[in-house]
């Protein structure tokens, strides 16, 4: 009689000390490929508000073809004014037996979406930004906003970070936490101006407006936009995305569902000569990344739960091997 399993309860810390950026990156590579080839099942995701709009659930499941794990994340993002001490994105990461069913563990949600979505804007960097790539900006200081720095910062060089904020004190501590990470100055602003120095942008806010204008960049600036997964929000203004190079995570859920593009799509400047393709065809050598070290280029992403799939299986294969994880059973 086969004996059930165990869940294994793996925390925060245990897949931070366990699991590098370096390799989340690679595993990223990993992840799209097998969304673009066509050899993942990705059903749409679940998003649920409450009434007030306050306060976003969201549900996504994920499959590989020929593995015998899938996974589902169970998400909330608040959309109303923050409370102190409580990140804005909380959640689980469920790694399920897809042939027995069983569910092998539970993980923090939190911190596995953060660590992918740095990871794929540091994938997208490696292949679009300029090699010589050395200034940053970054727009929200909240967990995404770190793990953008610590992705970038891994696949370049960066000797200059400014970050934005709309609150001054959350860039500070931002800055306190993430300087020790970088060799990188790290220093707040609020001046659009200093847009004209920088190689790479990454915008990790739930703005419903454009964070800054075409007329604030210079040519060659490579843009990660990973905040817009709904049509009411907006990080990056029309015009910015009718004159830049545009690769995705995942090309028609990128292109039907955020703000960004819903809202350029609708203007008289788009064209979709300028729509390129999706990172994993990059990594398959389908699509060319930069062409040009003039071109603006745009890493669109609205997070695939391929993702949270990956990442979450290769953390739960090396807790067996490094033991680290609690076994819990809840069914006892």
């Amino acid at each position: 009689m086969t004996v059930r399993r165990p869940i294994r309860l793996i925390k925060r810390s245990e897949m931070a000390n366990n699991f590098t950026m370096s390799e989340a990156i690679d595993w990223m590579a990993f992840a799209f490929a097998k969304l673009s080839s066509g050899d993942s099942y990705v059903p749409k995701r679940y998003i649920f508000n409450t009434k007030d709009d306050t306060l976003n659930l969201l549900l996504k499941p994920a499959f590989i073809n020929e593995q015998n794990t899938s996974s589902i994340k169970i998400l909330t993002q608040k959309q109303s004014t923050l409370i102190p001490g409580i990140p804005t994105i909380l959640g689980i990461v469920l790694l399920i037996d897809t042939v027995t069913g069983e569910i092998l563990s539970i993980m923090d949600g939190e911190f596995i979406t953060a660590l992918r979505t740095g990871a794929a804007s540091g994938l997208a960097t490696k292949y679009l930004s300029r090699k010589d790539a050395s200034k940053l900006a970054i727009f929200g200081c909240g967990s995404q906003g770190k793990t953008q720095l610590e992705a970038v910062n891994t696949v370049r060089n960066l000797e200059k970070i400014w970050v934005f904020d709309k609150f001054q004190e959350t860039a500070q501590n931002f800055i306190d936490e993430m300087s020790c990470k970088t060799k990188a100055e790290v220093e707040f602003t609020d001046d659009l101006s200093i847009l004209k120095n920088v190689d790479i942008i990454c915008t990790a806010t739930n703005s419903k407006s454009p964070l800054f204008y075409k007329e604030h960049l210079k040519n060659g600036v490579h843009i990660n936009a990973i905040g817009s997964y709904k049509p009411n929000m907006q990080e990056l203004d029309p015009e910015i995305i009718n004159s830049a190079l545009s690769y995705f995570d995942d090309k028609k859920a990128c292109i039907c569902e955020t703000g960004d593009f819903l809202r350029a799509i609708e203007t008289p400047g788009f064209t979709e000569k300028n729509i390129i393709g999706e990172i994993g065809e990059c990594v398959l050598g389908k699509t060319e990344g930069r062409k040009s070290s003039e071109d603006i280029t745009i890493f669109k992403s609205v997070g695939t739960a391929i993702q949270d799939l990956v990442v979450a299986d290769r953390i739960f294969s090396k807790s067996l091997k490094k033991d680290f994880g609690q076994e819990i059973r809840l069914y006892e």
